[in-house]
């Protein structure tokens, strides 16, 4: 099985498990003989900030001479960019290789792994081969049930608490934080990015019934920050003695600081100015200065409320390119959107659950808008090297976004 042939197969599983257990990934484990033993995981849950968050602590680890793993999601343009060590992502070789195993396992196709379970289980095998130090450990979906809380982490950190996959979690912040406090594991840390008080509460509950020991970002605060529009800031965080360089782009990156640089400190780890200098992370308020184009995967309420602060406080007159998928609250995404931008470009994308753009434009109240028959039409229209063009709503968009500027130019060349 080559790789294409592995992701072929792996897409004909069912997105979301039908039902949600932690057995199918722990008779998985039984079967491999548990090799999610011996690795040092860092285990991060939340609605928004995973990514972000994790990339931080990255840096900080490599800064100290760690060889750190990851394993995120989603992927924007190539599966393999989910799991990676240090700067390379698994290579298609490897990947084929070890699901290969995995689907020549009759013990294992019978229990029928979900997309995600499926993933997670070559990743645990690919860190087991290659033994990085650390492992940044992303929940996919929630966190009680997400087919990552099967492994015994280091430490455990909660980024933001929103409302986004409410089919599945719940449709109020008490129900999701429950869901996402499910991974505070006894006599473990866990970090608490800063919170309302009635949300912060829940994970005090929760620890206490689990046996964990929270640490909460909030009596760390202030945060302050200096933005330089779209050029890295600086952050100074007065109580953790700390004054760095800040690549990711957004005040709200100043809380993912905060608590990435906490969550080293409770490893029992030292940080310094140089922590965050070295921070990646592509389609997360990530411009293009040859193009004068910034692309955010933000994609929903959230997610977008963060944005059109960071838009607005620094101050950028520029078009919108806006998609989204059909789970999504995307009027009240909109509603934040409407208004700021000269015009909007509505292109049909290629995901099957994005939502039809003569259903966007209807939203749109106060913004000019263009349906664009695909996202190569929108960026021929809006792209103008003497005004910023955003481009926000959906990874899916920017993924295919970053496709497209990868065929067409080399996306070295534009940053």
């Amino acid at each position: 099985m080559d790789f294409q042939e592995a992701v072929f197969s792996l897409n004909q599983s069912q997105h979301f498990p039908r039902e949600a257990t932690l057995e199918r990934m722990e008779s998985a484990l039984e079967i491999l003989g548990h090799p999610e033993r011996g690795l040092k995981f860092i285990h991060l849950a939340g609605t928004n900030g995973k990514g972000s968050t994790g990339a931080l602590i990255k840096s900080g680890l490599e800064q100290l001479g760690f060889k750190v793993g990851r394993f995120v999601s989603p992927h924007l343009v190539d599966l393999t960019e989910r799991l990676s060590i240090g700067t390379t992502n698994i290579s298609h070789a490897d990947f084929a290789s070890i699901y290969s195993k995995l689907y020549a396992l009759s013990r294992l196709t019978e229990l029928g792994l979900s997309y995600f379970e499926q993933l997670t289980l070559v990743a645990l095998l690919y860190f087991k081969t290659n033994k990085p130090d650390y492992i940044i450990w992303e929940t996919g979906l929630g966190g009680r049930l997400d087919a990552t809380n099967i492994v015994d982490p280091e430490i455990v950190v909660i980024t933001s608490i929103g409302l986004d996959h409410v089919r599945l979690l719940g449709n109020d912040l008490v129900s999701i934080a429950k869901e996402k406090a499910g991974t505070l594991k006894k006599n473990k840390k866990a970090v608490i990015a800063p919170l309302t008080a009635d949300i912060e509460a829940v994970f005090v509950e929760e620890a206490k019934k689990r046996g964990a020991q929270v640490v909460f970002a909030r009596e760390y605060l202030p945060v302050e920050m200096e933005l330089n529009g779209l050029e890295p800031s600086r952050v100074t965080l007065p109580k953790l003695g700390f004054q760095g360089v800040l690549p990711l782009l957004g005040r709200h990156q100043g809380v993912n600081a905060l608590t990435a640089l906490l969550t080293i400190k409770h490893l029992g780890l030292e940080i310094s100015s140089d922590s965050l200098t070295k921070t990646s992370w592509p389609g997360r308020l990530q411009y293009f200065p040859k193009i004068n184009l910034l692309v955010d995967g933000a994609h929903n309420q959230e997610a977008i409320a963060k944005f059109v602060e960071f838009f607005k406080e620094v101050n950028l007159g520029s078009k919108l390119i806006f998609a989204c998928m059909d789970d999504k609250d995307y009027i009240a995404m909109i509603n934040l959107l409407d208004g700021l931008f000269e015009k909007v470009y509505l292109p049909k994308i290629a995901n099957k659950r994005s939502i039809e753009p003569e259903k966007l434009a209807a939203v749109f109240q106060e913004t000019p808008y263009q349906v664009c028959q695909d996202l190569e039409e929108a960026l021929s229209c809006a792209l103008d090297s003497s005004k910023l063009t955003a481009l926000v709503g959906s990874f899916y968009l920017v993924g295919e976004c970053l496709e497209i500027l990868e065929h067409r130019l080399d996306i070295k060349d534009l940053l």
